[in-house]
Formats: structure tokens, sequence, C-alpha cells
């Protein structure tokens, strides 16, 4: 049986790809398997396209400038684009940010069960796909250069937070946990929603679950969601938001997916108590009133962090002198 994994990491520098193809050892969420290094074996001949379209092939092994190589714990390639239509679409559609990935076609050969993980221990590779989304998200793809900073929010379980939903006498709105635990798993674990973040309006898209840069974990009382600020103006916008005046993070509700109650609170406005929630994406915007939403955090860069742990010159005199 062939099968497909959405990926590995690509960019272009005029008419020539290169990227990682697979890291081995990474976990994909959505399929819950992760292939062993080395587990890829090559086809006599392998093709690269243009979102497995056979009739839309750029480049190919052998004699048709693809190049594969099996790296430390990475499968990579690289590519030299002809001068055809199907490449010169590729090439646009990467440019734009619509086909920013890697994705594999094989054939399984050998595998195990380890607990729910699926391990790919051999596989043979026929084709690669130039896509869109990515399943492995430690090998996933930007369209947009990082800031370096993640904006982290927090939603509380059980907790009375300011909604905007149209409803006249529903002011507040209330989850569940069960409610976000469904919610995050739709949206981050089997990528059903590809959710995105931006700051105020989808004018002024942020981050996507779908590319990585947003992701999401339910903890106890809650959920938290990882937001990558980019480069930007958009991104610069959250960052000076943040700073001055601060900013709220809430999630925006498919409706029609979502199922809720109207409850009375003790000051006469209405809540909305979610049993299931379904995320349609997340607004980042800036307030001064928090009305039960906790303040976001940016989260430490690794230089930060050094800086931190780092010993001041005065407690180090300190400690010579005692």
């Amino acid at each position: 049986m062939m099968e497909r994994r959405a990926g590995g990491e690509l960019r272009a520098e005029g008419r020539r790809l290169s990227g990682v193809v697979m890291r081995y050892g990474d976990v994909s969420p959505s399929h819950r398997e992760r292939f062993e290094p080395g587990s890829l074996r090559m086809a006599a001949a392998v093709h690269l396209d243009l979102h497995h379209d056979p009739e839309r092939a750029v480049a190919w092994q052998p004699g048709g400038g693809l190049e594969l190589r099996q790296e430390g714990k990475a499968l990579t390639m690289r590519a030299t684009l002809p001068p055809i239509p199907a490449a010169d679409r590729a090439l646009t559609e990467i440019r734009a940010g619509r086909a920013t990935g890697l994705s594999v076609e094989f054939h399984a050969v050998r595998e195990r069960r380890e607990g729910g993980l699926r391990v790919i221990q051999e596989a043979v590779l026929n084709g690669i796909g130039i896509v869109r989304s990515p399943s492995y998200g430690g090998s996933r793809v930007e369209a947009r250069a990082r800031s370096g900073r993640t904006l982290r929010a927090h939603i509380p379980a059980n907790t009375d937070l300011a909604c905007e939903c149209t409803g006249a006498g529903c002011k507040f709105a209330r989850f569940a946990q069960e409610a976000l635990q469904e919610a995050w798993d739709e949206t981050f674990a089997r990528f059903e929603r590809e959710a995105v973040a931006s700051f105020g309006s989808y004018a002024a898209p942020l981050a996507s679950a779908g590319r990585g840069t947003m992701r999401g974990r339910v903890v106890e009382g809650g959920a938290d969601v990882d937001i990558d600020i980019p480069t930007g103006a958009a991104g610069d916008a959250v960052l000076a938001a943040h700073e001055n005046a601060g900013v709220v993070v809430r999630p925006f509700l498919d409706a029609s997916r979502s199922e809720g109650m109207e409850t009375p609170r003790e000051d006469g406005a209405n809540a909305m108590a979610y049993t299931r929630a379904s995320v349609r994406a997340f607004i980042v915007s800036a307030t001064d009133v928090r009305d039960g939403w906790p303040a976001p955090a940016l989260v430490p860069t690794p230089e930060e962090l050094a800086s931190a742990h780092a010993p001041r010159l005065g407690e180090r005199k300190r400690r010579l002198w005692l």
C-alpha cells in the first residue's frame, strides 16, 4: 500500500530547491508514527512533483536534477528545476507561501508497534511532493521568518470569560475541561482544523497550526497555546501591544460545530457554558481590560535564559570574598 506523509523543510534560491525530506525520529502527531534512522531507501526512480501530481513532476533521479542524501538523522534533497511550466508553477507557489513543505510517498516494508506508536523500520521512497502542510511538527516549514519570540496564552477551564459573540444575552463564555481537550485534539493533535492565529482580524495572520508555528497542549485547569511571532508589521504590532497595553488571546469558535447552554450569573448576565468547542482561529487583541482572560507571556529565548542564569559581577565578587 502506497502512503504519503507531509513534513519536510523546503527552501528556494533561484531555481534551486533544498531541504529536509524527513527528520528521522520525529513523531507525527496526526498519524502517531515515526521513522527510524535510515529507514527510507530509494526506489529505482524517485520523482519530485507538485502536490503529488505525477503530471507536474519538476525533477527526478536518476538523471533529472534531483539529488537525495542520507545525512545523519535526516534524509535531505537538492534539486535544480528546469524551465518548464510545472517547475515555474511550483516556484510561484513556494514563493507565495502556498506550498512550502515536502511530503514523502512511500511503501512500508517492515514496521513495529511501540504502545500506540507506529515505528517504520524500513520503507521504499517512491516520490516526494511539494505540499502545503506538515505532519511532522519538528520538520515544519515557514513561509515567513520568525522573530524568535513566542507568545504563550492560557485558556482557563470552568471560568467566565468575556466573549464577543453576537448573542445579545450572552456576555461570557465558559469552557468545560473536556471541551478544551476535544478542541485542542481537533486543532493540534489530529489536524482536523487548520486554525490560524491573527492580530485583531484575519487580515493580519501570525501563525497556523498546520505549519507548526502555533502549538497547543491541554494542562490542568485549562489549555495553553503557543504562537510564534513572525517578523514584519503584524508581528511588530503584537510585540508593541504586549509591551504597551497588554493583549488577550481568544479562541474564535465555529458555532455550527460547538455546543453549549446559556446559564445565568449572579450579576444578571448570561454565560455560554460550552461542552463542545470547535476552534476556527485564535484572535490576539490589544486590551487593558482582562474580564477573566489571563495575560499571555512572552516565552524567554535561549539567549535570555542564558543571560538570566549567568553569574553577575557582584555575585561573583561576594563568592570570592566569602
